[in-house]
């Protein structure tokens, strides 16, 4: 008798699940969404490093796997601004959490761990809590597991959230940009717009008092 081969399973390990989802998908072409979410995942998993880079899973979602929680928010931060400021702008919503992340079969890119569990608790929150009209902008939450969990990040990511929601997609363009540190020059070139009217935006929207918190997250 032939004995069943299951696939090997790896030991968990601590680490920031990443979960996105695109805002009112079923209301928006979906073929455009899809290749704005694709070319701003390939965008970010150029930038930062990832222990499973971005990548759609199923309709319009996608997930990641990192190392910190900090380097998972650094990331989502440029998914999501780029998205924002895309030709064809697409509006998402992130949930991270922290924990375990266990590959259960490596081929198939099947993942389990309290990481996930609580990354989907986060796109939950974030769904239900944006339905009262008082927190309708909301689009990133975190659930952190660990003993040193810092009780400001979701206040500061309410507070960023209530500020990009102000933002039209080109401003949000500039953010993006100065964030990523090209320089006022070449990120107005980008956008097709004089070099003050860039820094022009960076003012009127307190883009570098955004930046520094974003960064500081």
């Amino acid at each position: 008798m032939t004995a069943i081969k299951t696939p090997a399973t790896s030991p968990a390990q601590h680490h920031a699940a990443l979960l996105v989802d695109i805002v009112r998908s079923r209301n928006s072409d979906r073929d455009q969404s899809h290749r704005t979410l694709i070319a701003a995942a390939e965008h970010t998993n150029a930038l930062h490093q990832a222990i499973d880079p971005i990548r759609p899973t199923v309709g319009d979602e996608a997930q990641a796997v990192y190392a910190t929680l900090g380097s998972a928010l650094a990331a989502a931060y440029t998914l999501r601004l780029h998205c924002a400021s895309a030709q064809h702008p697409v509006d998402l919503r992130i949930g991270i959490g922290t924990g375990e992340v266990r590959t259960v079969d490596a081929d198939r890119h099947i993942q389990d761990g309290s990481a996930w569990w609580t990354a989907r608790e986060a796109i939950d929150f974030i769904t239900a809590t944006a339905q009262q009209a008082h927190f309708a902008h909301l689009r990133m939450h975190v659930i952190d597991s660990r003993p040193e969990a810092n009780s400001l990040t979701n206040p500061t990511l309410q507070l960023l959230d209530a500020q990009l929601s102000r933002m039209r997609p080109q401003p949000l363009g500039t953010l993006r940009h100065l964030l990523e540190g090209v320089s006022n020059q070449d990120a107005a070139a980008q956008l097709g717009i004089s070099a003050s009217a860039n820094s022009q935006r960076v003012r009127q929207h307190h883009m570098h008092t955004m930046a520094e918190a974003i960064t500081a997250l």
